[in-house]
């Protein structure tokens, strides 16, 4: 196989160095490469040493000391592979560090640079990336989460560059001395020639720094060329380093500054994909911002830590940043101050403990309250059906509490969202001055589903959070209790799986020769496609129910009460879907599982209203609104 690559090493005595370097990346790199190595007229004899010993490797000697870009423009000369990895010889690579960063540029064309994360020799992180002050000092992003993003400057110690993109800009400029900040002009040549620079966690090596030179020589060498730097390039719409640490939002905004906008997402936990309660949405909303334009910086806010280790490293790879466990949400925010150009809050509890806070130090942010649903609804719904004077007063009092929360949500938001123009509408109503719009869920349909014959049985999906009474608990177990039973009187093979993550210990007891409780799994949809019917008798709950969004993309019927039903466009199907009672529930249930042609034509009217209403492109053209509404300039990417 022809080599995609070749490695470009300058040196200048350090011969271990080098050798040790070459034995690493024969070690850890799979795919066929070529080696360069420039000597800079070594005092020590490591050029002679190199040019006799180096086998599988090109050695070129300099007759003096010209320094590393000097070094490497010799080198790149006698190069003939699409791309170069400039690396220094105290770096260490490590077991699958390349592919990566080649999938990297694979992918984006319009990147000319891809860097690894560089870690210290235990493990910390020494640069992931670095920023560029207005004074021309340059400072390692070493705080703050690492996700893929587009850097301001990024070490040549260990950087994949297009050979294209290298010879466009002319090399490492000849005006600096020996070594240090030509990397740095490097990436202000490349960003002027309309190429980007970017970082990819997904790579980390080892950099031993200055392991060739003394931290005093490195010192010196950096200021003999600061000035140079300086010269050549105007920094004036640039934050100096100087107090850097005293003024955190300077290090924030230089490391976001060339994000075409900045948006905060704050909700209750990081999105899981294999759950259902909200998560599957707020997953869209986040795709949303982040798929309008790569290079925008979108920040997603954890309020709860719940698994947020495990899921939030597939957002990070995608350059979403993920925050979490923040104990002072004000604080965090004034670290930040003045940086975001848009902060979305999904939820009212969200709202009056973490987005109001954070919101004070974002006084230019466009404010969005994305409202998921009307949470009041559900205490008023309790509040309906209990019989308790004790419980009732309670739930009255839960009711109003959200109701007001909500009321100041959307006045508080210049932009709000809602999934159904129901509630959009009561939105409106009460905070006339909010653009409120509505942007749903979206669901797919395949090209073909299973029909009747292939599938049995009967579902139940829904996420359940491990706690009580809460309204998919409540949905399940009147499914068992009430539906199931009348149901096995006529079918007496049916069976149901209980599918959603965390269920309750009421649910988990379910578990038997009729039930299985199936619990959280990685994709509903194999089940959603084998399933003959979803049954769901929620009697609490609000906004439009994904469930059933899901569902009908599987081309599975389902079988619901009107608070189920709220939102989906049922149309005609709704007589042979809606049901107010557990009676009503079973006749429908009855009815469907027996008539196979009344099932298919229900089938076709599902998909058909999922292509209409919750397709991916009908959700798109909703979420375009909402940037637009906010000032964001949609699918620029």
């Amino acid at each position: 196989m022809i080599p995609r690559i070749t490695f470009v090493l300058v040196s200048y005595g350090g011969r271990e160095l080098v050798v040790r370097c070459l034995e690493l990346l024969a070690k850890h790199t799979t795919a066929p490469y070529r080696v360069i190595v420039a000597d800079s007229a070594s005092p020590d004899g490591t050029g002679e040493w190199l040019a006799e010993n180096l086998t599988g490797a090109t050695v070129l000697r300099m007759p003096e000391n010209l320094g590393f870009g000097a070094g490497c423009n010799l080198a790149v000369r006698h190069a003939d592979t699409e791309l170069l990895c400039f690396l220094n010889a105290d770096i260490e690579v490590t077991d699958g560090w390349l592919e990566p960063l080649l999938a990297f540029l694979d992918a984006r064309p319009s990147v000319a640079a891809v860097s690894p994360v560089l870690l210290n020799p235990d493990g910390s992180v020494q640069e992931a990336g670095s920023v560029i002050g207005g004074d021309g000092w340059c400072r390692a992003v070493d705080f703050g989460p690492l996700f893929t993003r587009e850097v301001d400057y990024a070490s040549a110690a260990c950087l994949v560059v297009r050979r294209a993109a290298f010879l466009e800009v002319g090399g490492f400029s000849p005006e600096y001395e020996i070594a240090y900040f030509e990397d740095v002009d490097l990436m202000m040549s490349l960003r002027a020639h309309g190429w980007q620079t970017w970082l990819e966690p997904a790579s980390q090596v080892v950099h031993q720094r200055h392991g060739s030179s003394s931290s005093a020589r490195a010192t010196e060498l950096m200021r003999l060329n600061h000035g140079t730097f300086t010269r050549r390039w105007s920094l004036d719409d640039r934050v100096p380093l100087v107090e850097l640490d005293e003024h955190p939002y300077r290090k924030w905004w230089l490391r976001d500054h060339l994000a075409p906008y900045r948006v905060l997402l704050i909700d209750d936990r990081v999105p899981q994909p294999d759950r259902g309660r909200g998560d599957g949405r707020t997953m869209a909303v986040v795709n949303a911002w982040r798929e309008a334009d790569p290079r925008a910086r979108v920040t997603f806010f954890a309020v709860s830590s719940e698994r947020a280790e495990q899921v939030a490293p597939a957002l990070a790879a995608r350059g979403i940043e993920v925050v979490w466990g923040v104990e002072d949400p004000a604080r965090w925010s004034v670290e930040r101050a003045g940086l975001y150009d848009v902060v979305v809050v999904f939820r009212p509890h969200n709202f009056i403990g973490y987005g109001e806070p954070i919101a004070r130090a974002q006084p230019q942010a466009v404010k969005v309250y994305d409202a998921e649903a009307l949470f009041h609804r559900r205490p008023e719904q309790h509040f309906g059906t209990a019989t308790d004077a004790r419980e009732r007063r309670a739930w009255a009092v839960q009711a109003d509490v959200l109701r007001q929360q909500e009321v100041d949500a959307f006045s508080w938001a210049d932009v709000a969202v809602c999934v159904s123009e129901e509630e959009a509408h009561w939105a409106r109503r009460v905070a006339p001055d909010s653009r409120v719009h509505v942007a749903c869920y979206p669901a797919a349909v395949p090209a073909s589903v299973p029909g009747f014959e292939a599938r049995r049985d009967i579902v139940f999906f829904g996420g359940f959070d491990s706690t009580p009474r809460t309204p998919n608990e409540f949905a399940v177990l009147e499914l068992a209790d009430e539906v199931l039973p009348p149901l096995r009187e006529r079918h007496a093979d049916l069976r149901l799986r209980v599918v959603g993550a965390d269920p309750s210990p009421a649910v988990l007891a379910l578990d038997g020769s009729s039930i299985e409780v199936v619990g959280k799994v990685p994709d509903p949809r194999p089940l959603l496609e084998s399933a003959l019917l979803h049954v769901v008798p929620m009697r609490y709950g609000a906004g439009v129910k994904i469930k059933f969004v899901d569902s009908m993309a599987a081309g599975l019927p389902f079988v619901t009460t009107p608070v189920g039903g709220e939102g989906l466009h049922l149309g005609w199907t709704a007589r042979h879907l809606v049901g107010a009672s557990s009676v009503e529930i079973v006749e429908l249930c009855h009815r469907l599982l027996t008539d196979s042609v009344l099932w298919a034509e229900v089938q076709q009217g599902l998909l058909e209203i999922c292509r209409t209403y919750f397709s991916p492109g009908e959700f798109r053209r909703s979420m375009r609104d909402v940037l637009a509404a906010c000032a964001v300039s949609p699918g620029v990417g």
